[in-house]
């Protein structure tokens, strides 16, 4: 899983791992023992940088000889500006965490998973792709094309027992909140009818269901997790 050190991965990585699944856990940066096996030791990957997960993915099958599943829980917030002051450089590095790391991710693993007829992909997409966010037009563009990106996906290696779904949250608590101004956090909230922020642990058991062999007939999905702030 990508994203393991933040705070809905690291969550979600602890949740797996209490269910049984081996996780390798993965992050921009190694930490700890670098090792991946837990979100404190993970280990280096630019999700940008196409070698990089095939070095990963190789790696895990050396280690473990199999690969069930993979959660995408990687991400940045980018400019908080109008669109007409974007800047170019910030529009290219979210679209190219958030959107182009989850395409080579994909390109990665899901032969892997399509070659033994069995698989489950998640990945972290978000309300504002559904809504878009005044002042986030690098952030919302991005994982409104994840959106479009899962549909393609899981239609193409559904006939392989292959799922690809996503998961877009509203406001969650994480650090991410932090890199917003006070005001945007104040407007966000003012969307969401239940009136209070999301949990990790909300998004990790959802994060874990997709993963699981239960959920077998769920593909090509973008499953809301917003506190009511979206119905349609």
């Amino acid at each position: 899983m990508t994203g393991a050190a933040g705070g809905l991965g690291s969550n979600a990585a602890d949740r797996l791992a209490r269910e049984g699944a081996h996780v390798v856990c993965t992050d921009v940066t190694a930490s700890g023992q670098g090792d991946g096996g837990s979100p404190a030791d993970c280990v280096a990957l630019d999700v940008t940088h196409r070698p990089d997960w095939d070095r990963i993915v190789k790696a895990v099958l050396d280690r473990y000889g199999r690969l069930d599943g993979a959660l995408f829980a990687h991400g940045i917030q980018g400019p908080e500006v109008a669109v007409t002051e974007m800047p170019s450089d910030g529009w290219a590095k979210t679209l190219g965490v958030n959107l182009d790391g989850c395409l080579h991710g994909l390109a990665s693993v899901l032969p892997v998973l399509t070659g033994r007829g069995y698989g489950r992909v998640a990945i972290l997409s978000s309300i504002s792709a559904r809504e878009g966010n005044p002042y986030q037009a690098a952030y919302s563009a991005s994982k409104a094309g994840l959106v479009a990106l899962v549909k393609t996906a899981a239609k193409e290696v559904a006939p392989m027992g292959v799922t690809v779904n996503s998961i877009a949250p509203s406001m969650m608590k994480t650090r991410l909140l932090q890199d917003l101004s006070p005001e945007r956090n104040a407007q966000l909230l003012a969307k969401v009818p239940m009136g209070r922020i999301g949990l990790p642990e909300e998004f990790s058991a959802l994060a874990a269901w997709l993963l699981s062999q239960e959920a077998s007939y769920m593909t090509g999905q973008t499953l809301d997790l917003s506190g009511g702030r979206n119905t349609a």
